[in-house]
């Protein structure tokens, strides 16, 4: 076969490349999975982002994903040197890629022949008469976008980068899971809820670096955007657009625990989450114009909106925990 491109979704939440893979190629039975978590921010100190909880570990631990990790001398012992037919066997065996590579050698991306950076790329198909692989990435301007790259670019910025991080040159595979049985767990959402609201940290298996939590996770916002203002650098509109993932898929979740009868209906709290989501939304595109126009008079209108948002959220979730709580009682 000389050509086989999976399928691919639009993805409903993308702030990052393992977001926007995770809700392309799931299959509707995760959702509830997807509900019960995605409900904590934290902020790596580290990394210096924003992101969900285990945010590195979503993949490999995702219910509704096969999921399988080579080293790179594996991968070299079994395909050589070459990713050609590391690809072509994974696609036609229903499998998708996630690798790094450098954007230094891909063509598609702002960072081509400018800088090296070292990122995830998900490889959902190839076409080796045209000598292209369908690759899908946050590439347009930090939208999750498919598009197609040579593979001879992606053979040099995988064979390039070193092999000083483990993590960059393992070749990872995974296939969504068909039919899966997945539960809301009404408890299990509360109590995310409640540490996010209270700045409550969640503990991970491993500590790999220091982490800030919830709210007081978001308040680091405020002191970027005073250090925004004094030297008249960009904002990290990553931040801006997590927050409105974070209220779409509060939005999502209030609908799906309505339409299985597991909350009662309330049309007007509905609307609530609506309106929520949509001033975190107007925030994040007037973070994107301030980074484009640099006016610092922006950035008092992005703090004070901000500040207006989070009190709406606050009581908006607090809200949500006690309908929640009352479905516990009388369980």
């Amino acid at each position: 076969m000389a050509k086989n491109v999976l399928k691919l979704g639009d993805p409903v939440i993308s702030t990052y490349t393992s977001y926007g893979t995770l809700t392309s190629v799931m299959h509707e039975d995760l959702w509830p999975w997807i509900f019960n978590n995605f409900i904590q921010i934290r902020y790596a100190h580290g990394w210096g982002i924003f992101s969900f909880d285990s945010h590195q570990f979503l993949l490999s631990t995702c219910p509704g994903i096969s999921f399988y990790n080579l080293p790179q001398e594996i991968v070299i012992s079994k395909w050589g040197t070459s990713l050609k037919q590391v690809i072509k066997e994974a696609i036609d065996m229903g499998y998708y890629l996630y690798i790094y590579a450098d954007r230094y050698y891909i063509a598609c991306t702002d960072y081509y022949q400018k800088e090296h950076l070292m990122h995830e790329l998900l490889v959902y198909g190839y076409d080796l008469d045209q000598n292209l692989i369908y690759i899908a990435d946050n590439l347009d301007d930090g939208k999750f976008i498919q598009t197609v790259c040579s593979l001879d670019e992606l053979e040099k910025g995988y064979w390039t980068m070193s092999n000083e991080y483990s993590f960059w040159t393992e070749v990872r595979f995974l296939k969504p899971i068909q039919n899966i049985n997945y539960a809301i767990h009404v408890e299990q959402i509360i109590t995310a809820m409640e540490n996010y609201l209270n700045s409550s940290e969640t503990y991970d298996l491993v500590r790999d670096q220091k982490y800030d939590f919830g709210m007081q996770a978001i308040q680091r916002i405020f002191t970027d955007i005073e250090q925004a203002a004094i030297v008249g650098e960009a904002l990290d509109s990553r931040v801006f657009h997590l927050l409105y993932e974070h209220k779409l898929l509060m939005e999502l979740r209030l609908s799906y625990l309505m339409e299985k009868s597991i909350i009662e209906r309330d049309s007007t709290f509905m609307e609530l989450s609506t309106i929520l989501k949509q001033d975190y939304f107007k925030l994040r595109n007037i973070v994107l114009k301030y980074n484009i126009t640099r006016d610092a008079s922006t950035l008092s209108k992005i703090s004070e909106r901000l500040q207006e948002n989070l009190m709406k959220e606050k009581a908006f979730i607090s809200s949500f925990i006690t309908r929640l709580q009352q479905v516990k009682s009388m369980a």
